[in-house]
């Protein structure tokens, strides 16, 4: 159980130079920090998934096999492919957007563990995917209209599942760091946050600018948009490795000789 307390000083044992602040005054931080996690694990569930049904469907095969072949082959699978770049950027922006959510209003007032409390939180928007998204890309209520049977609402709802836990777990870890070590410890956990925040951030914009440019040079690429998916991936990956290690380090170039460690 943790409980974040709003906070706006909390000064490192007699060091001038460094502050610390509760998770709860870096939401911001945490949250495009998870939600990126999160996201991205998502996505490389989803795209297991599809290129499991893409192996393992047959339309003439049993019962099961007809459920892959339709899922792998509805309506939602070739508008989400006609439509790539902006599926997978609506994907992210929501990803972060519910992280954030999360982090600031959530995950405060839950108990237990991270990974639980973002499952919990994460059938919401399974829900609401199930009465809206599905019904809005041709796959109906409940994703009825595809014909894979229950598949659509299963799948669902493991992708939104495997968010919710990675966003519970990042944002209970960030919390933990700051009620269980000390202050020394909960500044490094918290610059690092914040640094890697930043880094993903920087490398999703620089990535998507680089995979845009570089795209009609490089080959096998189909078109722009998927390059500069790739990048924005690639980039957000190593700024977050980045940008932790960075935020660390700045916070230690700030201090004075004297100052605790």
């Amino acid at each position: 159980m943790f409980t974040w307390r709003a906070s706006t000083e909390h000064p490192i044992a007699r060091s001038p130079n460094v502050q610390v602040v509760s998770p709860s005054d870096e939401w911001i931080h945490v949250g495009v920090l998870a939600g990126f996690l999160a996201t991205f694990a998502m996505t490389l569930v989803l795209a297991a998934a599809y290129g499991l049904a893409q192996a393992l469907g047959n339309p003439n095969g049993r019962l099961i096999a007809r459920w892959l072949w339709a899922l792998a082959h509805s309506r939602v699978a070739a508008r989400t492919a006609d439509g790539v770049f902006l599926a997978i950027g609506a994907n992210l922006a929501v990803g972060l957007l519910l992280a954030l959510v999360y982090a600031r209003f959530v995950a405060p007032r839950l108990a237990g563990p991270g990974w639980w409390n973002g499952m919990r939180f994460a059938l919401i928007p399974w829900i609401l995917s199930l009465l809206v998204f599905l019904p809005l890309t041709g796959g109906g209520l409940f994703g009825l209209a595809i014909g894979a049977g229950p598949l659509p609402m299963l799948g669902n709802l493991v992708l939104h599942l495997v968010y919710g836990a990675v966003l519970g777990s990042v944002v209970a870890v960030a919390a933990d760091d700051w009620l269980d070590d000390t202050e020394a410890e909960r500044a490094h956990a918290l610059a690092a946050e914040r640094g890697a925040a930043i880094g993903v951030m920087s490398g999703l914009m620089l990535g998507a600018a680089v995979g845009w440019t570089a795209g009609p040079t490089v080959d096998g690429v189909d078109g722009r948009a998927v390059s500069a998916i790739a990048a924005a991936l690639i980039f957000g990956a190593v700024g977050l490795a980045i940008g932790s290690f960075a935020g660390m380090e700045r916070l230690v170039l700030r201090r004075k000789p004297g100052d605790i460690r």
